[in-house]
């Protein structure tokens, strides 16, 4: 930046522009005008200064060349940018993201466990990678791939891909099968899709008794008659019972917080925890429960380092020796066994009816539960004409 002063400014740039020199952001500056200008071009503005009779003044230099000399007495501070600018190089030259986009059936770590194998994972370096082999290999490992490609942007590497259609799920309807029951039960209900049906509503039956045959009667009656085995379907309800038992003690602990909460932040490296921000000093003489939060692997994009960042709460409690009444006990079973009741259901069951009998002692309350409910009872099994085909006896 330059500052030209004299009565013939004008005629000094004007000058100077006739013999090539780029001069830019001009600006009045009281008596003066301030411009910017090549460096190389010094001499020669000097040259048209001195026939116009102007006066010329070198205000601050600027560029790269201005820029390094500050720097001269400095060799830490430069060293240190060249070293960042190499590192930052070097770190571009190696993938550190794997994406995986388009995959809804196959999972996105089974698909980076294979790309792993073919040499594409966090750390990769990125001139020694064929991506067309990658995409190739993957299209042979995985029948469900219909399309593949791969892209890199930068440090991230993005696998894009197209499932096959969704094959339609195959019934076997060939295999002759008949459809017994899972467990002892009452039928209330029996719909045969296929076989003929050996039970009626009201029959009782034990666990492996046959409810719908495969073996179907050909033919008209009065004419040759003759069995097809096929696979039999339908469904089977019935009124099954469970008995369940359970004690309550009337003396029991309980665990009271008294509202001091803690977090513990600890460092994991190679299975060893150091603790970074811990508790107090006095947890020791206190009892704590430990709540993990989180525990996070440190990285580098996807790359992982053999660091974890671990985060816990710290809750503070006392134990408090407490007695429940008979009937307290009482409610607290009912409320228990219907719990279990209810997770032993599958999807088709209902609870009719819960009958629960109390029996009381002088330390605690047993209760034996009998619960009548209404469930699916069918399960298929293969015939003994199946199993005769399958050992070559026919």
């Amino acid at each position: 930046m330059i500052k030209a002063k004299g009565f013939s400014t004008e005629r000094f740039m004007n000058m100077a522009a006739y013999r090539g020199v780029y001069l830019w952001d001009v600006a009045q500056d009281g008596a003066g005008m301030t411009m910017n200008a090549p460096r190389g071009s010094l001499p020669l503005l000097q040259a048209c200064a001195e026939k116009t009779g102007c006066t010329l003044q070198v205000i601050r230099w600027g560029g790269l060349p201005a820029s390094l000399r500050r720097f001269r007495g400095r060799q830490a501070l430069a060293a240190g940018m060249l070293l960042f600018a190499a590192g930052l190089y070097a770190l571009s030259s190696f993938i550190w993201v794997v994406n995986v986009e388009g995959n809804e059936r196959l999972s996105s770590e089974e698909i980076l466990d294979s790309c792993r194998d073919m040499g594409l994972h966090p750390g990769t370096w990125k001139k020694g990678l064929d991506l067309n082999a990658v995409t190739n290999a993957l299209l042979e490992s995985f029948p469900d791939i219909s399309w593949a490609s791969v892209s890199l942007k930068g440090t991230d590497a993005t696998i894009r891909l197209a499932e096959t259609i969704e094959k339609a799920e195959i019934v076997d309807k060939a295999t002759p099968c008949d459809i017994v029951a899972a467990q002892d039960g009452v039928i209330l209900k029996i719909t045969a899709e296929r076989g003929t049906p050996l039970v009626s509503e009201g029959d009782v039956v034990k666990k492996g008794d046959v409810l719908i045959s495969s073996e179907v009667i050909i033919g008209l009656e009065g004419e040759e008659q003759y069995p097809e085995y096929v696979a039999a379907e339908g469904a089977v309800t019935a009124r099954i019972w469970l008995r369940l038992a359970e004690d309550a003690p009337l003396a029991y602990e309980e665990i009271v917080y008294d509202g001091e909460v803690q977090e513990n932040h600890s460092l994991i490296f190679d299975s060893r925890e150091l603790d970074l921000l811990h508790p107090s000093e006095n947890r020791e003489g206190k009892e704590w429960e430990k709540k993990p939060l989180w525990e996070r692997p440190l990285a580098l994009g996807d790359f992982e380092l053999p660091l974890k960042w671990k985060k816990e709460s710290w809750r503070s409690f006392a134990r408090v020796q407490k007695t429940r009444t008979p009937e307290e006990a009482k409610a607290l079973l009912e409320e228990n066994l219907r719990k279990k009741t209810e997770n032993l259901l599958s999807a088709y069951g209902t609870i009719e009816d819960i009958e629960i009998h109390y029996t009381e002692y002088a330390d605690s309350v047993h209760a034996e539960a009998e619960a009548s409910l209404t469930e699916r009872i069918e399960e298929k099994q293969t015939t003994e004409k199946e199993r005769e085909t399958e050992n070559g006896t026919i």
